[in-house]
């Protein structure tokens, strides 16, 4: 199915580098439109809108998308010549920090090792916020790099949580393969992570994707599959992969329930990199449930299983984001109804923190 629509533009919403809020006629009522690929719409102006997610009531829907406006043959300004989005209607180029035409170029011809260094992998883009907002609240010195990968949205720069963290100084957003709008540019995963490592020397590494994950309720159709192919690599360059889990005591669906299948089955069945699996401590109950689902992962010798005691650290992080944090949804409901997967996601950070904070010479 495709479907689209010409519809008026009766307000600007937003407009910031990436992108211009729109609020329109028809469809949904609102559209997003990319400036990498419009030059931006005024009130009154009329403009093709792809409304497909909005009609099919997705995940991805309640914002249509901007195909094209009333502007004719323009040109808008840029750098670089690696493509982004590529063969669609959006694509466009970039100035990459692997581009050989970017002045960074030479730090590709270094010798790159994440040896014994700490890569966070979280599945959901709604697990960053926590984090970087866990970081925020403990030491904002902490220099955070963080690559999202192209399973989910390829235009990672829809994210409000994102337009904030591309403003903070000790953050950097690197979009790689054909995701794009993060604070700079990559071909891919490991050319990020070298940039990130070797350049803007950061002290912790986090791979995620965009908003827009899927999953087709197969084995092994779904967005998270991504994971172990991210643990694979950070062993591959000699890095400790340490899994946030998905974890929840809330959800309907039964493959989420307690220690989510798209965590486990990643991390038993397709990764082959020594990796750690944090947990948060749990009551009786839910441990019990959970140690149900560990049986599998403790067969497997490339698997660590550790536990976490974050209850204080939660209670912090809970009243941090209720004075300084935008709304924050996951799945479709208010991430603090939940708390079993916030902590679940501030577990492994909390771990690796505190290995830190005893081991100045690294984990």
């Amino acid at each position: 199915m495709y479907k689209a629509l010409t519809v008026k533009v009766t307000e600007v919403l937003e407009q910031n580098a990436d992108y211009q809020k729109l609020k329109t006629d028809g469809g949904s009522g609102r559209a997003y439109l990319y400036l990498c690929s419009f030059p931006p719409v005024k009130k009154g102006e009329y403009v093709k809108v792809n409304t497909t997610a909005g009609v099919l009531r997705l995940g991805t829907g309640g914002w249509d998308i901007v195909l094209s406006t009333r502007h004719d043959n323009y040109i808008l300004p840029g750098r670089g010549h690696i493509m982004k989005a590529r063969y669609t209607p959006f694509q466009h180029s970039v100035h990459s920090v692997d581009d050989p035409h970017h002045p960074d170029h030479h730090v590709f011809q270094q010798p790159f090792s994440l040896k014994r260094f700490p890569v966070l992998l979280a599945e959901l883009h709604s697990m960053l916020p926590i984090l970087l907002g866990a970081v925020s609240m403990e030491n904002e010195k902490l220099h955070i790099g963080v690559v999202l990968s192209d399973e989910a949205s390829l235009a990672a720069g829809l994210s409000d949580h994102m337009t904030e963290w591309k403003k903070r100084s000790n953050i950097w957003v690197v979009t790689a393969g054909q995701a794009f709008g993060g604070k700079v540019e990559a071909v891919n995963v490991v050319n990020a992570m070298q940039w990130l490592t070797l350049k803007k020397r950061v002290d912790l590494l986090i791979l995620s994707v965009g908003p827009g994950t899927t999953g087709t309720n197969t084995p092994y159709g779904f967005s998270g599959m991504a994971l172990a192919e991210w643990a694979n690599l950070t062993g591959s360059l000699e890095g400790m992969p340490f899994w946030v889990p998905r974890l929840s005591f809330h959800a309907t669906r039964k493959r989420h329930y307690g220690l989510s299948y798209h965590t486990i089955t990643p991390l038993h069945s397709f990764t082959y990199a020594s990796s750690t699996l944090v947990l948060p401590s749990m009551e009786k109950q839910k441990w019990a449930y959970v140690k149900q689902q560990l049986h599998p992962l403790h067969e497997k010798k490339h698997v660590t299983i550790a536990e976490e005691g974050i209850n204080s650290w939660y209670e912090t992080w809970l009243e941090w984001y209720q004075a300084n944090g935008k709304p924050l949804i996951s799945m479709g409901a208010g991430v603090t109804s939940d708390p079993d997967f916030i902590k679940g996601v501030l577990a492994p950070l909390a771990y690796i923190l505190r290995k830190q904070e005893a081991n100045k010479d690294g984990l």
